[in-house]
């Protein structure tokens, strides 16, 4: 395989798309049909090794592709294939860019249509964020579930054998894990803070942004955004967080927890594979300690999306590949801590995860007028980053003197809410 090539280097950006997929078998049909080269760009510059073995094992099965080149952005992937979009050269298996979700209607000027949103979801996970007027334009590369992951043993040593449902039982596991064990029981820091977005579906479920904005209510108790405002607060109250949540910065945090000095902290399921080879203990993921109806919820969001340039000369072996790529076998999804989209692909665990619980969407698909009134709502209430929301929660509960009560921001921000909400009506 020839050397990963490095795009141009601008600001860092993480994909956190879900997609679409393909009724692409015509394109494996026969594999006489896969031949020629083929270019990859990936906004990956770590996986060299992961490409080498994926490309010798595509050329195995289709042994008629005489080369792969595999490019890569050094920092800010968007922006890069972004520039490169402006002309017909950006490769043929393309990583879609998190920033056309802002314009949707671009996906069929840039991408080669892979088949109906209904047709695909019959056989794929997660298929509607590289999607346009019922068309689907992209394929999840892997999908990552977001939770709370933990260390078992400190668990053992609480005491603790069933996990948490709701935010009572956390806080209260939480306390129990502060008193027996002495390790800190979350930990949350304020630029990780972030991440919480993508909580807010298992809390509200996928269509929270609609009902938000048709009952012009956000704040009220059991609203998604309410749920983690609730649940961050009562941990920082109780001191059951990090003392200083501006320094303890993340690398430092992960390995506390792989050596039982913190028991949770919230992430995606591509961090439990490296915390293990931090740690003697299990590190494991759980759901976010919420019931929809009856059930905890399986949050999945794909870190990135690939699909078919649509000026490519060889689009059969383009085909080919996507599907070589997601598929479990091509060992991308393992090496990033997922699972594969393909439906029947996936394994006694991961089915066994989608039948018990509730499957739900980081980033679901939304109406775009929602999408914007929710944006244009938010934006006017100061709600539009959810960071600044929890970084003011946490400081409200370590600095209660120093603020204004917690229920009287809640309810300054339902107000807010209201009033935009009436606004956009």
């Amino acid at each position: 395989m020839k050397k990963i090539y490095l795009g141009l280097t601008v600001a860092a950006a993480t994909l956190f798309l879900a997609a679409c997929g393909s009724n692409n078998k015509e394109a494996t049909k026969e594999n006489d049909q896969v031949s020629g080269e083929l270019t990859v760009v990936t906004n990956r510059t770590d996986a060299d090794k992961l490409y080498e073995q994926i490309e010798k094992d595509f050329k195995k099965k289709y042994p008629e592709i005489k080369d792969i080149k595999w490019e890569a952005a050094g920092t800010d992937y968007d922006q890069y294939i972004a520039n490169r979009m402006n002309t017909e050269d950006y490769g043929d298996v393309v990583f879609i860019p998190f920033s056309m979700a802002g314009k949707l209607e671009d996906y069929s000027k840039y991408f080669e249509e892979l088949g109906t949103v209904k047709a695909l979801e019959k056989d794929y996970l997660d298929v509607t964020e590289a999607d346009y007027d019922g068309k689907a334009y992209g394929l999840p590369t892997v999908l990552n579930s977001l939770g709370l992951v933990y260390n078992e043993a400190v668990f053992k040593k609480a005491g603790i054998e069933k996990l948490p449902q709701s935010t009572e039982e956390l806080i209260a596991d939480a306390k129990t894990i502060k008193e027996k064990t002495g390790a800190i029981p979350f930990y949350t820091n304020y630029q990780r803070l972030a991440v919480w977005a993508g909580a807010l579906s298992s809390y509200g479920g996928e269509d929270f942004k609609k009902e938000m904005v048709e009952s012009k209510s956000a704040f009220k108790e059991g609203q998604p955004i309410r749920e983690v405002m609730d649940l961050i607060y009562e941990l920082a109250k109780a001191g059951l967080i990090e003392k200083d949540p501006v320094t303890l910065e993340t690398q430092q945090a992960q390995q506390q927890l792989a050596d039982g000095k913190i028991a949770m902290l919230m992430s995606g399921s591509q961090d439990v594979a490296p915390l293990q080879k931090l740690s003697k203990d299990t590190i494991n993921i759980m759901p976010f300690p919420h019931l929809l109806d009856g059930k905890t919820s399986l949050a999945l969001g794909a870190p990135s999306v690939i699909g078919i340039n649509k000026h490519s000369k060889n689009k059969v072996a383009a085909k080919a590949f996507l599907d070589f790529f997601i598929d479990p076998a091509s060992g991308f999804a393992k090496d990033m801590g997922g699972m594969t989209p393909v439906k029947a692909k996936l394994d006694d665990t991961e089915q066994k995860a989608i039948k018990d619980n509730n499957v739900i969407l980081t980033a679901p698909a939304t109406d775009p007028a929602i999408e914007a009134k929710y944006t244009a709502i938010a934006n006017e209430v100061g709600v539009g980053r959810l960071t600044d929301v929890l970084q003011k929660t946490v400081n409200i509960a370590l600095y209660p003197d120093q603020n204004e009560s917690y229920q009287d921001y809640v309810n300054s921000l339902e107000k807010k809410w209201e009033a935009a909400a009436k606004a956009h009506e």
